[in-house]
């Protein structure tokens, strides 16, 4: 499983509030590791690297270093504070190659139509639900849109995806369209999920809440 970001974390031996207060306090973020049929394992992970193996490489998937030893994790949930500012807790599930995960992808738009016959963009779906393997899951899907035109949609089945990517929204779904000022937009086909959820590990195994920490 080369070419995954590596992160450092310690195991902590503290919970509760005050105890979670006071590693935000020092630069660190709460966390749990759970899965696989293995022990649960609290961990407090860099603010800092985090932030950047989010923002900056687009990290989905990471090796952490728990301690020496390795756990190949998918970022399960992350929660903020009210303000969308600071990290406050972060899940993650054990994961291997031969796992499949579901995750939101965005969809980017590349380059502009040729010729609009009057029509203005309209992009129903700006996400895409997927299924991979955690070490195949795309940065993005990206379309060139230079050919689109008025009257033919791009819809999800004609999608160029990586291999091994399965995308969950239904084939008809109209991912990019011209039409015409005035003309209702076509509504996105929703694909159905728990209120609050993150990627997804397929049959993943629930872990014991930390309620008190979060």
């Amino acid at each position: 499983m080369a070419g995954i970001l590596s992160l450092a974390a310690q195991t902590r031996a503290g919970s509760g509030s005050r105890a979670a207060f006071k590693l935000r306090k020092n630069g660190q973020i709460p966390g749990i590791v759970y899965g696989h049929k293995e022990a649960n394992v609290a961990v407090a992970v860099s603010a800092e690297e985090l932030d950047r193996a989010i923002r900056v490489h687009h990290a989905r998937v990471l090796d952490l270093q728990i301690d020496g030893k390795k756990e190949t994790v998918l970022i399960r949930e992350l929660q903020w504070d009210a303000f969308g500012r600071h990290m406050m807790h972060v899940d993650f599930a054990r994961v291997s190659e031969s796992d499949r995960v579901r995750v939101s992808i965005p969809v980017e738009l590349r380059n502009a139509p040729k010729v609009t016959g009057g029509g203005v963009l309209d992009q129903p779906l700006h996400n895409l639900h997927v299924e991979c393997s955690p070490t195949k899951i795309p940065e993005a899907i990206r379309i060139d849109i230079t050919n689109l035109t008025l009257g033919s949609p791009i819809h999800v089945k004609e999608l160029t995806v990586p291999e091994g990517v399965k995308v969950l929204e239904s084939p008809e779904a109209v991912v990019v369209q011209l039409k015409l000022p005035g003309i209702e937009p076509v509504a996105a086909t929703a694909v159905p999920a728990e209120p609050g959820a993150g990627p997804e590990v397929i049959k993943k195994e629930k872990k014991v809440e930390e309620e008190e920490e979060k």
